[in-house]
């Protein structure tokens, strides 16, 4: 019973596990809400949560309820990351981010700061532009929106490009 209980809650999935269980929880969203699946959504909701907007029409508008089942998706994807995580045996509190924290040499304070910075404007800017990548590769995909299919392949390429001249700058050269 433990091992069943650590292959499901603490060990990572296999690729095509992850991607069948998203495959199915799309229609199921569709049948029981008339929704698309997206985190970004969510990010609208709790800046209304914590700035209580009065003048910000488009968040009111948006988001006619304050908290919706959004809101309680996004704890469940903090909360259920964070128990995995203890399962796992990673430590409770880490300034450790792999070869980011290796190669970079910032401080610790520093690292919290740039990557809280960096999920603001990502949530911001996926407001912005409609959806996340993920929304728009998962959710666009499985209803065959070709923007989503081109955009997705654009992610992809700028992704690409962007670690390549990241690994440049950082580790000082090709191969």
């Amino acid at each position: 019973m433990k091992d069943i209980y650590r292959i499901i809650f603490a060990d990572p999935w296999p690729f095509w596990a992850g991607g069948i269980v998203i495959g199915l929880l799309i229609p199921l969203l569709y049948y029981f809400h008339n929704t698309a699946l997206g985190v970004s959504t969510g990010y609208g909701n709790f800046v209304k949560i914590l700035f209580r907007p009065k003048k910000l029409d488009w968040i009111n508008k948006q988001f006619s309820e304050t908290i919706s089942w959004r809101v309680y998706f996004i704890a469940g994807i903090v909360i259920g990351g964070f128990i995995s995580a203890r399962l796992s045996g990673i430590p409770l509190f880490s300034a450790e981010m792999g070869q980011f924290t290796l190669l970079a040499g910032l401080h610790p304070a520093l690292t919290v700061i740039y990557f809280l910075a960096g999920g603001v404007l990502l949530g911001l800017g996926s407001r912005i532009a409609g959806g996340c990548t993920s929304g728009h590769s998962i959710h666009g995909i499985a209803n065959l929106h070709f923007s989503s299919m081109a955009v997705t392949a654009l992610f992809l390429v700028g992704g690409i490009i962007a670690a390549n001249i990241l690994r440049i700058i950082l580790e000082g050269g090709i191969g």
